[in-house]
């Protein structure tokens, strides 16, 4: 899933379980990991990706779609921070749960950027792969962004209705 819908969660998380930043850094990267083993239709994305000719091309499309995807994240992180469900939690904590949410793809960008990555890294992005859901995908690509738009808007929805 891209990045809108594994923030709200980590916030979410933030916002519901007792404990610090530390708490919810953890749940944040927990419900990653269940998130990304629901089928979500981004999987052809990464093929795209993967399947570039050259590693600066690879790079290209790795870094275009990251930097649209991180800064719909972060305006979507700043609304959420002044909606009324939000609005009387601690900033580190929200933070944490955010940071959390997109920890094991930011630790997959950088082993797909280094040309050899040290082999903790790579063992941390194979737990993150097998995470993934594996079966027939029940999305294409164009109706599993629209799965994930709706996810967005429906926290958004909430979120400002509270």
């Amino acid at each position: 899933m891209f990045s809108p819908v594994h923030v709200p969660v980590g916030m979410l998380l933030a916002h519901s379980l007792p404990g610090g930043p530390v708490t919810a850094f953890a749940a944040g990267v927990a419900s990653h990991l269940l998130l990304d083993a629901v089928p979500h239709g981004d999987a052809g994305i990464g093929h795209w990706v993967a399947s570039a000719p050259t590693r600066k091309i690879r790079l290209e499309r790795i870094l275009s779609m990251s930097a649209a995807d991180q800064i719909l994240t972060l305006c979507l992180f700043l609304a959420l921070l002044r909606s009324p469900f939000f609005s009387h939690d601690a900033l580190p904590q929200l933070l944490a749960g955010a940071a959390g949410s997109v920890f094991p793809d930011y630790i997959s960008g950088i082993r797909d950027l280094l040309p050899r990555p040290p082999s903790w890294l790579e063992k941390l992005h194979r737990l993150h792969e097998h995470c993934h859901f594996r079966g027939r995908e029940p999305f294409t690509i164009v109706t599993g962004l629209i799965f994930q738009a709706s996810l967005v808007l429906a926290f958004l929805f909430i979120a400002f209705r509270f």
